[in-house]
């Protein structure tokens, strides 16, 4: 059944309309067409007809293709979330041909809309392992908005997938492998993430102790796993020399026309907000709705770097955390001498330790934002006054919006 969901124009406009998938022999002629008659043939596999495109390096990429849609399923799933359906044919052909290294099997998807193509190359390995009999391989509409934005994409999904969506005139070039599919802003925070040392627990202590130490204005917050990720973000910026490419401007280091996050990426001038989120909710609070859509609006997009930990909670340690953290503020002359000490003070809210496990990064832009978005109810002001209504970002679906990944299993660059 052919359902409306979204769809991409090729002024990278957002439609709510059917699928217009090209018929097969379509598809056929779009892949020749990107490719040249002269280095591409019909040769036979498995018992099928299949094309074959000579690669500059004499590589013989096998093309299995099907069209992209939507997931469909009565409409329960997702409007930006669409397929191919692997076939089992596909399998077939590479066990013919998997001990020739002469040949290299590629699962492409091919969307079409109103006269916009753009592919989608199906890393196999992960796919093989399935059955290959009426499954699919999964791909968002934000995956082939940024291939018609940059060229080409690469991601991994939750499920350890690796897609790259290709514009269309980069097919050639990425098929012989001269595109620079890593961006430079990805290479930076792989290098952050290197020196994070994931799965390492860190303690309230031993984090506020550094962030005292080394000056950093935020070391009294009780919510100290996020102002020590920041603190660890604008260390490593200024250590490394990467002004040029991203400045922190969180905290007390904005400059007079900064806006209020955490991160501007200079070089492409957009701006983006640092989060660390507990691993045990399904959603992560987000900004001020007014900030974000004035953000959104004058720059295009905006970068959620969210950083994901476990988390052991100062109540199921004797609130050992807390006890530390306000006697070290007393003994530092930090204490706030209008109230009387209390050295349970926050406790509640304490964190003892957490353990950071993996981080993503998720991009907002015109066709994307509102999906991931909610309202996050903040309650009111000590004063009464009610706070300012802020989203709150839904990790649910959160694929359509991934642009890198990187977990303590698992480290790739664009998703």
């Amino acid at each position: 059944m052919n359902l409306r969901s979204e769809q991409i124009r090729s002024g990278l406009s957002l439609d709510i309309a059917l699928d217009q998938p090209l018929a097969p022999t379509r598809m056929l002629d779009t892949f020749v067409a990107c490719l040249g008659k002269d280095r591409c043939r019909i040769e036979m596999f498995a018992g099928r007809k299949v094309l074959v495109y000579t690669r500059n390096d004499g590589v013989k990429d096998i093309l299995l293709f099907a069209a992209i849609t939507y997931l469909g399923g009565n409409g329960q799933h997702p409007i930006f979330k669409k397929r191919i359906q692997l076939q089992q044919s596909f399998k077939n052909v590479y066990l013919e041909v998997q001990d020739n290294h002469r040949y290299n099997v590629r699962f492409m998807g091919v969307y079409h809309y109103e006269g916009n193509i753009v592919f989608a190359d199906f890393i196999k390995e992960t796919y093989l392992q399935k059955k290959m009999n009426n499954s699919a391989a999964h791909i968002y509409i934000n995956d082939l908005f940024q291939a018609m934005r940059n060229g080409v994409f690469e991601k991994i999904d939750n499920f350890g997938n690796r897609i790259s969506s290709i514009r269309l005139n980069k097919l050639k070039s990425y098929l012989n492998n001269e595109l620079e599919t890593k961006d430079e802003l990805f290479k930076v925070f792989e290098a952050f993430n290197r020196s994070l040392k994931f799965s390492s627990w860190i303690t309230a202590q031993n984090a506020i102790t550094e962030m005292y130490n080394n000056k950093w204005s935020q070391w009294k917050q009780t919510e100290w796993p996020g102002w020590f990720l920041e603190f660890k973000v604008d260390n490593f910026i200024k250590s490394n020399k990467l002004e040029n490419i991203v400045r922190y401007v969180g905290s007390s280091q904005k400059k007079s026309d900064d806006l209020d996050f955490d991160l501007y990426f200079a070089e492409n001038k957009f701006y983006g907000d640092l989060k660390a989120s507990d691993t045990g909710y399904d959603v992560s609070p987000g900004n001020d709705q007014e900030a974000f859509m004035d953000c959104i609006n004058k720059y295009d997009r905006f970068w959620y770097v969210i950083y994901e930990h476990n988390t052991i909670k100062d109540k199921d340690k004797n609130f050992e955390a807390t006890k530390f953290r306000s006697h070290f503020l007393r003994d530092n002359g930090e204490w706030d001498k209008r109230k009387e000490f209390d050295e349970l003070s926050y406790a509640s809210r304490m964190k003892n330790q957490v353990q950071f496990v993996s981080m993503m990064i998720i991009e907002l832009n015109r066709i994307n934002f509102r999906n991931v978005l909610s309202d996050f109810n903040q309650g009111r002001q000590p004063d009464g006054n009610a706070r300012r209504v802020k989203f709150l970002i839904n990790k649910k679906n959160i694929d359509n919006f991934v642009v890198y990944r990187h977990s303590q299993l698992v480290e790739v660059n664009g998703g």
